[in-house]
């Protein structure tokens, strides 16, 4: 192979970045193209169990929280195979643990929601904790050397999969085990493309009592952190809930998903590109402001550019994919999409903070959060103005910005000519918005 076809090869290359954002891109896609089929083939109280589901899975997550993924990112005892093994061993009793809470949990929530259809789906399911928690562990250590593409291409091979054998069992099915069956067919395909990408010794069961212990003292910071996004999400939820009427709150429903879509790209950066290159300025000792800001590459600029013009393009994105009854989604999507564009900073900050040995700053980031959502909740309720709130949200991760910029400074660790070209490139992303709104309404008069 010539030098011309080697430098060619290299163009072609994907960065971590690059499939990061080809990954967020195609997975959003085969969700769509997964509503579209199987809204056709299953029965609408389907959705309802799954959802439910889901909602169960979430929550147990959250708080049996242990960040794995960033404990293994992060241990200078990473490539040593004995280390990995008593952490696989953890996390191998934790998925077990999970999925007995799952059965446990299906008979009550069943009579409590009313809901006997749930028992079964929802105790079967479980069980696809215990699949989860024989994932190679050698995939988070991979983050460590920057191998980030081949960690993508793990939620997108999964995320194909399950569409594709939802769709195949929804076929023969027409039920809730369609949807069962894929999750099964998932994790096993995502347990399998672990140890197929990443190649290394085998984990073996070795309990290990001070790795506990160095596991537990890191991780209770990160499982109260989980246990407050945990009420963060679900704050919002109950108070609209209960200051609109039924048909506004899923009107208000509608711009949240809206304004949530590209905040998935901006909690995988975080995760998958900041935390790894602090976390190795920390463990050798080097400038962490330095590995920070280089993290700061074209995709967390037009991240940046993208939210700044949601913010300016809510109200023609709404006419354009709603019909008019739906036209109130725009005053909501606007003020929500400020804390979507401000996500990128707020996510890469407190990466920063956990990597370089403050996970405290994951806490209170949080309860400032709770603080500012509790605060505009209360205030909404006692007005009986639910855009009280709803301003409250758009302006949460501002206060966090704002919060995490005031801790760097005290470490002498802000570059304040890259914090001003940030904030240029929100305002620039806002007018072209705004040019590309007035231009839509005025190509578009009907909308």
């Amino acid at each position: 192979m010539d030098a011309t076809t080697v430098r060619g090869w290299r163009r072609l290359r994907v960065t971590g970045t690059s499939a990061l954002a080809l990954s967020t891109v195609a997975t959003n896609l085969v969700r769509i193209v997964s509503t579209v089929c199987l809204t056709r083939l299953l029965s609408p109280d389907v959705y309802g169990i799954t959802g439910v589901i889901m909602s169960v899975f979430y929550m147990i997550n959250m708080v049996t929280d242990i960040g794995l993924q960033a404990y293994v990112v992060r241990h200078e005892r990473s490539d040593d195979p004995d280390f990995l093994s008593s952490v696989f061993t953890i996390h191998a009793i934790r998925g077990v643990v999970l999925a007995a809470i799952g059965v446990l949990l299906a008979w009550p929530l069943s009579i409590l929601l009313g809901k006997p259809e749930l028992i079964w789906p929802l105790a079967v399911t479980s069980l696809v904790f215990v699949i989860d928690g024989q994932v190679s562990l050698h995939q988070f250590r991979a983050l460590r050397d920057g191998k980030v593409q081949r960690f993508v291409l793990i939620d997108l091979v999964t995320g194909i999969s399950q569409t594709v054998a939802a769709i195949a069992l929804a076929f023969v099915l027409r039920n809730v085990w369609a949807i069962v069956g894929s999750m099964f067919i998932a994790s096993a395909l995502r347990l399998w493309a672990g140890y197929a990408l990443f190649p290394g010794s085998r984990h073996t069961f070795r309990p290990d009592r001070s790795i506990a212990s160095d596991l537990w003292r890191f991780s209770r910071v990160i499982g109260v952190s989980s246990a407050l996004t945990l009420v963060i999400t679900q704050v919002d939820k109950l108070a609209m809930a209960r200051i609109l009427p039924l048909s506004q709150f899923g009107i208000y429903v509608i711009a949240a998903s809206l304004a949530a879509a590209p905040t998935v790209f901006a909690f995988n950066y975080a995760s998958a590109i900041v935390y790894p290159a602090v976390a190795a300025a920390w463990r050798d000792d080097s400038s962490i402001a330095d590995a920070y800001y280089r993290c700061w590459g074209r995709f967390f600029y037009l991240y940046a550019l993208g939210g700044g013009a949601l913010i300016g393009l809510a109200n023609f994105v709404v006419r354009l994919l709603y019909d008019p009854r739906y036209i109130g989604a725009a005053r909501y999507l606007s003020i929500l999409a400020i804390s979507t564009a401000l996500m990128m900073l707020t996510r890469a900050i407190e990466s920063l903070q956990v990597a370089s040995g403050r996970q405290r700053f994951a806490i209170e980031s949080n309860v400032l959060r709770l603080v500012v959502l509790v605060s505009g909740g209360l205030l909404a309720l006692a007005l009986d103005n639910a855009m009280v709130l709803v301003f409250a949200l758009g302006m949460v991760e501002a206060s966090v910005y704002c919060f995490g910029l005031i801790k760097m400074a005290g470490l002498h660790q802000v570059r304040w000519m890259r914090e001003v070209s940030i904030w240029l490139t929100l305002a620039a992303g806002f007018v072209v918005g705004e040019l590309v709104s007035l231009a839509g309404r005025a190509l578009f008069p009907q909308l």
